[in-house]
């Protein structure tokens, strides 16, 4: 990708969080909004009512950084999952009648996941270290595994915005998805609290060990290469996939709209 493109998506980007959050007072900041309140609701049930703990002697301020941690991650990609499919079709005149590169569009979603992502965990960052519980590997660590999730939204976000031209109905069927990958997942939820028989479940489940690196590397500072390295490489053959899908059927999209 040249500069020139480069600055087309950087344009696109502004445009398209302008034109998301117009005459809102808090503007982008609405970005951080929602994922803050699912915060105060999952810690209320799972961190008071439902008693959930990371230990003996941790409390609910505890499992509330827990948490954010992991739905920091989950947010971020659930904004991708829900916009992509409907991308090309929200932005057909710049595809059917503008040289736009076809290729930049599904950047958008990833793009406003990125934005996300990083006002989420600057967030966590910033309460951590006036808790005193930061550690300084984080700024390290942390960036791996920020591009590890965006090689993941890539390869979503080409396969589902060149899919949902055909099948409209992927993006109403996005929403239902999350919650179950949420459920499914121990984002929510310790590890601890899932029984026994399910752990080799989550042992396979990529989002689970996604989710369990970025509280790894936030806040333990430590790095676990072995999940990092499986995941990279899963991550690698899910966006060369996804990149020669969209090539594929990219010029019977454009027919399609």
């Amino acid at each position: 990708m040249n500069a020139a493109n480069l600055t087309l998506v950087w344009r696109l980007l502004r445009q398209d969080l302008r034109e998301r959050y117009v005459g809102a007072a808090l503007g982008v900041f609405w970005l951080l909004a929602q994922p803050l309140f699912m915060l105060l609701v999952y810690a209320l049930v799972f961190g008071e009512i439902l008693q959930f703990r990371l230990g003996v002697a941790e409390g609910s301020g505890q499992f509330a950084v827990w948490l954010f941690a992991g739905l920091s991650m989950f947010n971020a990609l659930a904004e991708v999952l829900v916009r992509a499919p409907s991308i090309l079709c929200e932005r057909r005149e710049l595809l059917l009648n503008t040289l736009l590169p076809a290729v930049l569009l599904p950047l958008l979603p990833v793009g406003s996941s990125l934005v996300l992502e990083l006002l989420s965990v600057g967030l966590l960052l910033l309460w951590l270290c006036l808790q005193g519980l930061c550690h300084w590997q984080a700024i390290i660590f942390y960036p791996p595994f920020l591009m590890l999730r965006v090689a993941f939204s890539l390869a979503f976000a080409y396969a589902l915005a060149v899919l949902g031209v055909f099948l409209r109905d992927l993006r109403q069927m996005m929403q239902p998805l999350l919650t179950v990958l949420l459920l499914v997942s121990p984002i929510v939820y310790p590890l601890s609290a899932a029984p026994e028989r399910f752990h080799a479940w989550f042992a396979w489940n990529p989002l689970a060990q996604l989710a369990q690196g970025y509280r790894a590397v936030l806040l333990d500072g430590a790095f676990p290469w072995e999940s990092f390295t499986g995941l990279a490489a899963l991550a690698g053959i899910l966006l060369v996939g996804a990149l020669w899908l969209f090539q594929r059927l990219l010029t019977r999209a454009r027919y399609v709209l």
